[in-house]
């Protein structure tokens, strides 16, 4: 980290087991950081935009550890040293990865893209030999998942969009509580992450998805971003299948397969979300926050509410 923070002429705070480079110039805005959870298992996050294509080259050690990356916003490309072509590592994409240390690893951060990635490292032949929590379990757990790697070569799996990841990932990604609470809360996501990373590779079933592609799959993951900030224009089926660049059923069936809803549902269940944000964080009065969420009739906003919150707005404005 202290060459990282050099090599950006970027600010570097450090504590014992952490440290994260903070900076605001040419090359990019945003933070990177690291930090031990205990011996053999570390994480690196990167908050940060870049504003030029920035090209990292990597040498893998001869402990092979495995890399459990997430996407939780942005996108970037990723090879090995002998591959000719670079693989586009999508938004809310699972990656692991298993060096070799006579393989390297190439990779690019695109310009002017929003990066949040999370990544936990394990080093296995850390983690059988000491005596820390669940260290040794946590090894023993890998190798039965991964024994049928070839253990001289490097691997890289690709899973498909997964949103029940994400969950644990934005919680590694964006908690800057650095109290006990919020130590024990980014622990815990970061074990639930790695949890769910292993879960999706040792269940490996794509068939649900085969209507959609695994980029289409990434571009609706922003769906919920764009109806946030567009509530108060037209958000119906067709509109939201020509912002993406798909067809209504196409759309439809994405949002079933990643959010078990249909696309109304979906997106009144986000105009609800965003209505208890408003209420708890403004003044706003009733027919402000209908409004504001997108919604004409008054009457219905109410039901609605109070079917999912058991209150009427109402009770918000006293």
């Amino acid at each position: 980290m202290r060459e990282m923070a050099k090599f950006f002429n970027a600010e570097l705070d450090e504590s014992n087991d952490a440290s994260t480079i903070t900076m605001d110039n040419a090359i990019a805005k945003g933070f990177i950081s690291s930090y031990r959870i205990f011996n053999g298992l570390s994480v690196w996050v990167y908050n940060i935009k870049f504003h030029s294509d920035f090209k990292v080259n990597l040498g893998l050690t001869e402990h092979r550890p495995y890399y459990f990356s997430y996407n939780v916003e942005g996108h970037f490309l990723h090879r090995f040293g002998d591959y000719e072509k670079f693989t586009e590592i999508l938004q809310n994409q699972n990656m692991i990865v298993r060096g070799n240390p006579e393989s390297s690893v190439q990779i690019v951060f695109p310009a002017g893209v929003d990066l949040k990635i999370a990544v936990i490292i394990l080093d296995l032949s850390l983690l059988e030999n000491i005596e820390v929590r669940n260290a040794k379990k946590i090894a023993t757990k890998m190798h039965e998942v991964f024994d049928k790697i070839p253990s001289e070569k490097y691997y890289r799996y690709l899973g498909g969009i997964d949103v029940q990841t994400k969950k644990f990932a934005s919680i590694v990604c964006e908690n800057n509580d650095h109290d006990i609470v919020g130590a024990l809360l980014t622990e815990g996501a970061v074990f639930n992450m790695l949890a769910s990373q292993v879960h999706v590779f040792s269940e490996n079933s794509p068939s649900e998805q085969s209507l959609l592609s695994t980029s289409e799959l990434s571009k609706i993951t922003s769906l919920a971003n764009y109806a946030n900030n567009n509530f108060e224009t037209s958000l119906t089926l067709r509109t939201l299948s020509r912002h993406f660049g798909m067809s209504p059923k196409k759309l439809q069936a994405g949002v079933k397969y990643l959010y078990g809803d249909s696309v109304g549902r979906y997106i009144l269940s986000l105009r609800m979300g965003h209505a208890i944000h408003l209420f708890n964080t403004t003044d706003f009065n009733v027919a402000e926050v209908c409004a504001r969420v997108g919604l004409a009739n008054g009457g219905y906003f109410s039901k609605v509410f109070k079917e999912r919150y058991g209150k009427l707005p109402s009770h918000y404005t006293r």
